[in-house]
Parts: C-alpha cells; sequence; structure tokens
C-alpha cells in the first residue's frame, strides 16, 4: 500500500488568521461555496485579537497544528501608529517559523476592490476603500455588519473575477513597491488564492 509522505499531506490543513470579521465572513465563504477536494480551510477569527502582534502570535500557535497558516494583517492601523519598525522585525521571525505573512494595505477591503478595479490610489483608511467599494457595478450596499456579511457571500459574488482581474490588479501593485509610499495599497491575498486555485485545479 502506497504511503502518504508527510511532507504532501493528502489533505492538506490551512489555517487563515486575521483581525476582522470580514476576513471570517469572506474565507467561511471559500470553503463553503467550493468545498474543496483534498483541502481542509479553517478561518480563525476567535475573537477580536486587536492588533498586528495578536494576529502574528495566533498563527504562530498554529504552526505544527495546520500545514499552511496563513497571517491577514491589516496595515493602516500599524502606519497609524508608527510601527513599521517593529512589525518588520517581527514579521521576518513569524515567517522564519513557518507563518505565510499576507499584508493588505489599507485594510482586507483592497483585496475585495482589486475584483473590479486597477488603482494605485493612496488610500489613508478603511472607510476611503470601503467607500470606492460602494459605487454601482462593485458592491454597493457594502457594510462591514455582521448581517451584510452573513446575507452576502462576497467570495461567491466574486469568484469568477479572481483570475482575470483581482490576481493581475494585485500582483501589479507589487512592481517596484521598494520604491512607493508606505501608503501604496497591498493585496497580498492574492499570493493565497494563486496557491489555493493551483491546488483546487482552477489556475
Amino acid at each position: 500500500m502506497a504511503r502518504t509522505s508527510k511532507h504532501h499531506p493528502a489533505n492538506p490543513t490551512i489555517a487563515l488568521v486575521g483581525d476582522g470579521q470580514t476576513e471570517r465572513f469572506y474565507f467561511a465563504d471559500v470553503r463553503d461555496t467550493d468545498r474543496p477536494k483534498g483541502l481542509s480551510i479553517f478561518p480563525d477569527y476567535p475573537r477580536k485579537i486587536g492588533s498586528y502582534k495578536g494576529v502574528l502570535d495566533r498563527a504562530l500557535s498554529l504552526v505544527g497544528i495546520y500545514d499552511r497558516v496563513y497571517a491577514l494583517i491589516d496595515v493602516d492601523k500599524i502606519l497609524q501608529d508608527h510601527q513599521q519598525a517593529i512589525y518588520a522585525q517581527d514579521k521576518l521571525a513569524a515567517a522564519a517559523a513557518g507563518v505565510i505573512v499576507l499584508e493588505n494595505n489599507p485594510c482586507f477591503e483592497i483585496w475585495l476592490l482589486v475584483h473590479y478595479l486597477d488603482t494605485g490610489r493612496l488610500f489613508n483608511r478603511c472607510n476611503e476603500v470601503s467607500d470606492a467599494l460602494k459605487v454601482k457595478d462593485r458592491i454597493p450596499n457594502y457594510d462591514k455588519s455582521e448581517k451584510f456579511l452573513r446575507s452576502n457571500r462576497l467570495y461567491k459574488i466574486s469568484k469568477d473575477r479572481i483570475i482575470k482581474l483581482a490576481i493581475p490588479h494585485a500582483r501589479k501593485l507589487e512592481v517596484d513597491r521598494e520604491n512607493r509610499s508606505p501608503q501604496y495599497p497591498r493585496a497580498e491575498t492574492f499570493r493565497f488564492f494563486e496557491w489555493y486555485l493551483q491546488q483546487n485545479g482552477e489556475f
């Protein structure tokens, strides 16, 4: 009987850790919409963590329990609190321990926005991104309430835009990043979907 290598598990387990209910509902919808064969996805948002450090610490605690552990970091508060230097050190340490750190600048909503828009606009706050979503042909009724997120399956309604629009737009934001303003938008969530859609046979 063939044995499964411990380095290539037959049913990889994926933990996604963040600090917002938008992310929690979004990735729960990924799991529930796709029911991916051979993957188990666990959005991990047990409570309001309140800081990037809490997200990284939670992610670190899951290394070794899950096959892949992602930490989704909103950059807006790091910039507002002038924590870039200490965050850079903490990010390096987490990555060295096996956490895959994905930055969204200013917040997770930028990933939703690049499904609809190719933009390099500098957003200072998350509500500016939310306002950019609330226009015709995007998500005009968007809000961050639990009621909205439960009744509007954001992954399902925008999935067909990921490969042709969201990933290319997010990749474009990485070009010449070292020479960009700290406020320059980032949607590194695309890195999860490049991997995930490959595993799911869609990319």
